[in-house]
């Protein structure tokens, strides 16, 4: 008898012929994995320490700045690279005291120190020019130019700053503050690295403690945390070999944190849960274990397919910086999916029944008490708990709860009509440094810190009637961009190409778009004097008007193939265009009502001194395309989870109402408690000084949060019982599937 259970064990973990291949597939891999536990652990260590060990020996590739450009503003860049007349990272110090004397000698003291820094090539302070000078000669300016590559000035600005610093300390009386594109590298790259960590110190707690609640127990709370922070390490060690083919974005490691411990724990805490559910109901640990496998498992595989096909949609846009994104996120969820589907059955075979070791006191009691009640309503049939019996009342009015959901998440929506886009100048807060002393130096000499270039290509522009046509050309610009200051001229040898710099004062995404675009269609057309030229616009503004561009025009192809291909795994998976269709209706709907919250909150200024940031009466551009992604893909995991469970439901004989109603009953816990965890993990960006992690993090904590609420408790039920037999269909009279496929009915969880 010992020996048909122990093969009946594992026929079941080695599935049936009448399961799908699929769930066949992954029975097989958590029967494999639970037969040799320790060696499959191993494995999982091997490639995590594999990871690691790859990304310290290759290194990071960090994206430079002239690998991320598009339109004519990229073509600027090219042209000027080729002739040799590539804008140097130039350093703004602005000096400022109570009197003329002393600021003129603490700027005159840096300019001195700065010039004999060998990383610095040439230097302008108020001895040169008076137009250095402001405010009756109590603010100076001191202009530093580094050597080098200007997309990694941030690796040569130090030195400068450390003169700074010696000068502010032999002038007291004087003020000091420096400003430019090495400096703010500088401090964006310290942000992500310290306040990365402190997220990270804060979130993991919470997540144990939200776990330890949601289980009851220690050492089953700890398990998914294990599963997602270890996918994150190796991820993050992945990310070196990885970036030898595509450069990475610096931003790209706080959402593999974001992402791994957000899909990582959610994945392995919908297995545990239906695991320990499975043990509950009576069955045998390697019973309980292979319908784990089949339903869960089968869930998670479906699900994180869809966000790997959602997030390879970020390619589609041609922008590096999405594709590095992408990529690096790509990776973290695909590790948090063989981890789910290998280690964490192993981590339960090897655990046994000490999974439930650490309770809290009297959780044994309380689980007892509820299994009771649940026990004796489900034979009542009468569902148990608070989104079971909501599920009762949707399912028994279906088009009426439909109705008030979708009105619901339509009226959170209607902000998003007023979204508007545009590139983030200074992605700090406006409190740091960095972003003050820009700001001080914007205000005194109105457009030192910024401009715009106008790059000419023709023939003898080195001549004297070309220099001042180029010349001519300067002032024309200079009167659209406010700037004040002359404009500079530069000829590359040869007279082929020539670059005019043209100081501009920055007023926001909006109106520096506006302003590229009067420079393109008013002096970039041509020029009588310069005939034959070519004339494009280059220069921070217009790299950000031609991002928000390249973004705006290739948005539509992302989301139609991210969409395209979720219908085509939904088709496969549950073998019905109408619930497909309606499945992606309500994602977009749930996508909807979070830009609808996030343009109400940041193009605003109601909620800046919530949240820490300064409205930029726009939307970083890439912000809403991204959130779509993830939103889309992350949503997914709680939607096949349920429809997973509802399935079941259908293939032991249920009605569609009755599906529907029991489908959400028994995935309440899990999806409310994955839910928890999502938000607690994305409220910790908000507080991040980076603008684009706040609007991010925001979002989708908030569209989680909706998508967990109004969509899985109200229009997700209320759609299924409309579709009726349309939707998910019953096996055919004597079809072999049944409940034993999946395991027989358990009782309903509390959510």
């Amino acid at each position: 008898m010992t020996d048909h259970n122990s093969r009946q064990a594992r026929n079941d973990l080695e599935g049936k012929p009448s399961d799908g291949l699929l769930s066949r597939l992954i029975r097989r891999a958590a029967g494999a994995s639970s037969r040799r536990p320790k060696t499959s652990l191993a494995l999982w260590l091997v490639l995590v320490v594999g990871f690691v060990a790859a990304g310290a020996v290759t290194g990071t590739e960090v994206i430079g700045g002239g690998e991320s450009g598009v339109g004519d503003s990229d073509r600027a860049d090219e042209l000027l690279a080729a002739a040799g007349l590539e804008d140097p990272a130039v350093e703004s110090v602005l000096v400022r005291s109570e009197g003329s004397a002393e600021t003129a000698a603490a700027a005159n003291e840096l300019a001195a120190r700065a010039e004999r820094l060998p990383g610095v090539t040439a230097v302008t302070g108020p001895e040169d020019s008076s137009a250095q000078l402001a405010d009756g000669g109590r603010v100076a300016l001191v202009r530093a130019t580094l050597g080098g590559d200007p997309a990694d000035a941030g690796g040569r600005v130090e030195p400068l700053r450390g003169e700074v610093d010696a000068v502010a300390a032999a002038h007291p009386d004087a003020s000091l503050l420096i400003t430019g594109p090495g400096t703010f590298e500088t401090e964006i790259e310290k942000v992500i690295g310290e306040d990365l960590r402190k997220a990270e110190l804060v979130s993991l707690p919470i997540i144990l403690v939200i776990l330890f609640v949601a289980f009851g127990a220690l050492v089953a709370a700890s398990l998914p945390l294990i599963l997602g922070v270890t996918s994150v390490v190796a991820a993050i060690g992945g990310m070196g070999p990885l970036s030898q083919l595509v450069p990475m974005d610096q931003s790209a490691i706080s959402l593999v944190v974001l992402m791994g411990l957000a899909v990582g724990v959610d994945y392995s805490l919908f297995y545990v849960r239906r695991e320990r559910e499975e043990r509950s109901a009576g069955r045998s640990a390697e019973a309980a274990l292979s319908a784990t496998a089949a339903s869960v498992g089968r869930a998670i595989a479906i699900s994180g397919l869809i966000v790997i096909v959602a997030l390879g949609g970020l390619g589609l846009t041609g922008l590096d910086f999405f594709l590095s994104m992408g990529l690096a996120t790509i990776l973290v969820v695909a590790l948090a999916v063989v981890g789910s589907l290998t280690a964490l059955p192993a981590l339960l075979a090897l655990l046994g029944d000490r999974i439930d070791r650490g309770r809290i006191p009297g959780a044994r009691t309380l689980a007892a008490r509820r299994a009771r009640r649940a026990g004796a309503a489900s034979r009542r049939g009468d569902p148990f708990g608070f989104w079971a019996r909501l599920a009762s009342l949707v399912t028994a009015r279906p088009r009426t709860a439909l109705a008030v959901g979708l009105s619901v998440l339509a009226a959170i929506a209607v902000p998003a009509l007023d979204m508007r886009t545009g590139g983030s100048n200074a992605s700090l807060h406006e409190d740091e440094p960095v972003v003050v002393a820009e700001r001080a130096v914007n205000e005194a000499f109105p457009g030192a810190p910024a401009g715009v270039n106008l790059v000419v290509s023709g023939t003898g522009l080195g001549s004297d009637e070309a220099r001042d046509a180029l010349s001519g050309l300067g002032a024309r610009a200079l009167e659209l961009t406010g700037g004040e200051g002359d404009p500079q001229v530069r000829v590359g040898a040869g007279g082929e190409t020539a670059l005019v710099r043209v100081p501009m004062v920055e007023s926001g995404p909006e109106r520096d778009g506006e302003v590229v675009e009067a420079l393109r269609a008013e002096v970039a057309g041509g020029d009588e004097a310069l005939p034959g030229a070519e004339i494009v616009v280059g220069g921070n503004a217009a790299e950000n008007a031609d991002f928000t561009e390249q973004l705006a025009g290739a948005t539509p192809i992302v989301i139609g193939a991210v969409l395209a291909l979720a219908l085509v795994l939904l088709l496969a998976s549950f073998r019905s265009l109408p619930l497909a269709l309606a499945v992606i209706g309500l994602n977009l709907v749930s996508v909807g009502a979070a830009y609808g919250m996030l343009t109400l909150i940041f193009q605003g200024t109601w909620a800046e001194d919530l949240l820490g940031f300064t409205s930029i009466d726009a939307i970083v551009d890439w912000v809403p395309v991204f959130t779509f992604v993830i939103l889309f893909a992350l949503s997914m995991d709680y939607t096949i989870l349920v429809l997973d469970r509802m399935r079941e439901a259908r293939i032991s004989g249920r009605a569609p109402r009755d599906a529907a109603r029991e489908g959400v009953a028994r995935t309440a816990g899990a999806v409310t408690s994955a839910a928890v965890v999502m938000v607690a993990v994305f409220s910790i960006f908000p507080v991040l000084p980076l603008l684009e992690m706040k609007m991010l993090g925001t979002a989708l904590a908030i569209g989680i949060l909706i998508d967990a609420t109004l969509v899985r408790g109200i229009a997700l039920p209320a759609t299924v019982a409309l579709l009726g037999e349309r939707g998910l269909r019953a096996p055919a009279p004597g079809h072999p599937r049944g409940s034993a496929a999946v395991g027989a009915p358990v009782a309903a969880e509390e959510g």
